[in-house]
């Protein structure tokens, strides 16, 4: 049976009308609790013994907050509130945490979150995390994927399901050499973008600077992840701006719309959005469908490519698409979300990481300097990048390690246990959501000597050989099983980008310091960059 006709017998909904509009309703909290209900996980194999000095769980230090249980601290996290949620959220785990210590119980809304900032106890708990580690769910897809009939994708899924998606899909997603096989790809792309500077830095009047030049470094991501899950220049990597209605730009405009509207629906006090259509759940609803139908309509446009004419998937080493949908333990259903998935989360995550470490770089012009030597060593003018080439570049990955602790893309990680654990000194039930606040331990001197100064040099391998940072101090991908699935694809788009533009650009800043900006993932707020010709 040809590939494309096993999409035809079973495309479902995906491609008839792209992402199919279902009317919300108000059974939508019941379906939900349904679901979660019948996704019971294993019994766990084994218990943490209670130390016998553990206090109760109702001991455990923090914010009071409003006395309606439906409210909690939320107001604090409000546009008005001492940590408005969009500018100053991180803000507030480092204040507590100076105030009640490395852990503390919150009560934002119905949430009941606890907060840790001490790496043993980080370890302790992913050490406990048992066979089918779990993360909070995100309601908010949740309940957008039950309206249209889709898989629950991996980040929702728990147990024995979650478990058969992620051992399949890890062989494409998850091992070095896999991935590495793809390198020449997106570096074509990142020749692009540096083309791209070259030409706008080239006009006399700008002095080097480019306005809005976050737009192209989404656009960047965006063409480097669809040249390996497409197979597929999408033209994105031009001086002019995109047309409005071309797929480059839908998708662009539905993933920042997505993330703005979600970090409001996740973080709200009350989710009404659950019993409700509110105008956020709108906007997050249009934002979802419109990357959903354009991700869709390539996927398509994808698979008619890779067929023969005698009707045969045609063969190739690094069709990633191809790959993943061979995966005999996952849906043909599961393998399309999870390429959809991919295609979204690579612009903002991806994109802002790069935009804070070429902040770091300008800031820093001694460590730029220094890693323009290494690149020059490595990477000769000319050269092509492969995985090999990469994994020599030590400095380059120190100067990403130190720009995560400064500049974290996601700050922290959250788990969710099936059995008690003790942490600091408290017994925390099962099933209680515990925040890993990696981002403020990055901030602390006990960890990090001189924490205000940018210094990649403290990883490496000397360094932390000497045993200053403890290992689960940073984990901006998590840790375990349950790690990032797309680290691997966004490390080597990341590294490929900062070679290319340090080899041919002197980085510099001009104006106010970049801040960061909370829309689920951290976002730059200004990208005031200077670039120079290296001559």
């Amino acid at each position: 049976m040809s590939l494309l006709l096993k999409v035809v017998r079973r495309q479902g909904s995906w491609f008839r009308d792209g992402i199919s509009v279902a009317r919300r309703t108000t059974t939508t909290t019941t379906t939900t609790a349904t679901v979660r209900s019948q996704s019971t996980r294993a019994e766990p194999e084994g218990s943490v013994a209670y130390e016998s000095s553990a206090r109760p769980f109702e001991e455990i230090p923090g914010p009071k907050g409003s006395p309606l249980p439906v409210i909690g601290t939320a107001l604090d996290y409000s546009p008005f509130g001492q940590f408005p949620m969009k500018t100053k959220l991180m803000e507030s785990f480092k204040e507590r945490t100076k105030t009640y210590g490395n852990i503390y119980r919150e009560k934002i809304g119905p949430m009941d979150l606890v907060v840790i900032s001490d790496p043993k106890e980080i370890e302790r708990l992913f050490r406990n995390e048992g066979r089918y580690p779990e993360r909070q769910p995100l309601l908010s897809v949740e309940i957008y994927r039950e309206l249209k009939k889709l898989p629950a994708g991996i980040v929702n899924l728990v147990g024995e399901e979650w478990q058969r998606v992620r051992s399949s899909v890890q062989k494409d997603l998850m091992r070095p050499k896999t991935v590495g096989a793809y390198a020449a790809l997106p570096d074509d792309v990142t020749r692009d973008l540096v083309d791209v500077i070259r030409a706008l830095t080239g006009k006399e009047e700008n002095g080097g600077q480019i306005h809005n030049f976050t737009n192209y470094v989404y656009r960047w991501a965006l063409e480097a992840i669809s040249v390996v899950v497409l197979d597929k220049r999408l033209g994105c990597l031009t001086l002019d701006d995109l047309e409005p209605g071309s797929d480059a730009q839908l998708m662009i405009d539905g993933v920042n719309n997505f993330f703005k509207a979600f970090v409001n629906l996740e973080l709200a006090a009350v989710g009404l959005y659950r019993y409700i259509s509110t105008p956020t759940w709108r906007r997050f609803e249009k934002a979802i469908n419109q990357w959903h139908y354009v991700a869709a309509k390539l996927l398509k446009e994808k698979l008619a490519r890779s067929t023969t004419e005698e009707g045969k998937p045609a063969e190739s080493d690094t069709d990633f698409l191809q790959s993943l949908l061979s995966r005999e333990d996952v849906t043909f259903e599961e393998a399309m979300l999870m390429a959809v998935d991919l295609l979204a989360a690579g612009i903002d995550t991806t994109g802002n990481t790069l935009m804070f470490n070429l902040f770091c770089l300008a800031k820093n012009p001694e460590v730029q300097e220094k890693l323009y030597r290494e690149i020059a060593e490595v990477v000769p003018p000319g050269k092509s990048i492969d995985d090999k080439t990469l994994n020599r570049m030590h400095y380059l990955r120190a100067v990403v390690k130190e720009t995560f602790r400064v500049y974290p893309t996601v700050g922290n990680n959250l788990r969710t246990l099936d059995r008690d654990i003790v942490l600091s000194g408290y017994v925390v039930p099962a099933k209680t959501t515990i925040m890993m606040a990696n981002d403020v331990i990055s901030s602390l001197p006990e960890y990090y000597p001189e924490p205000e100064k940018f210094k990649p040099e403290r990883w490496l391998r000397n360094d932390v050989a000497s045993g200053g940072i403890p290992p689960f101090a940073m984990l901006p991908f998590g840790y375990g099983k349950r790690m990032c699935i797309g680290r691997r694809f966004a490390e080597q788009e990341l590294h490929l980008g900062l070679i290319r533009i340090v080899q041919s650009f002197h980085v510099g800043w001009s104006g106010e310091d970049m801040k960061m900006e909370n829309r689920f993932v951290n976002a730059p707020d200004r990208d005031s960059f200077v670039f120079r010709e290296r001559v």
